[in-house]
């Protein structure tokens, strides 16, 4: 998973717990996850132009998500049948309560 910043709304709480003390998340704030200011134009040109942009990944973000990843996943390994939990596919049937599910 990449990361980043997500809404609580795109989370699905439960009681299964993984120990990730061990990550060190100190660094991550909101400036952390800011977007750099761009100037905008009215044109259609700048506007076009603007998609075609790709925003390349620094090289301390992609040394930090590495970081990240490996701690994370040493503590998803010491929990029996974790990895393969969340590797499964979740969707709700109609007339599913997400509130009212217990995992």
């Amino acid at each position: 998973m990449p990361l980043r910043r997500i809404n609580q709304s795109f989370v699905i709480a439960t009681s299964t717990k993984v120990d990730v003390s061990g990550v060190n998340v100190s660094k991550f704030d909101d400036k952390y996850f800011a977007r750099p200011k761009t100037k905008a134009t009215k044109s259609a040109d700048g506007f076009f132009a603007a998609e075609s942009q790709k925003e390349e990944l620094s090289a301390d973000r992609i040394n930090d998500q590495k970081a990240v990843d490996a701690k994370v996943l040493e503590a998803v390994k010491k929990v029996e049948f974790m990895k393969p939990y969340l590797n499964a596919r979740f969707s709700l049937s109609k007339g599913m309560a997400p509130h009212a599910l217990v995992f």
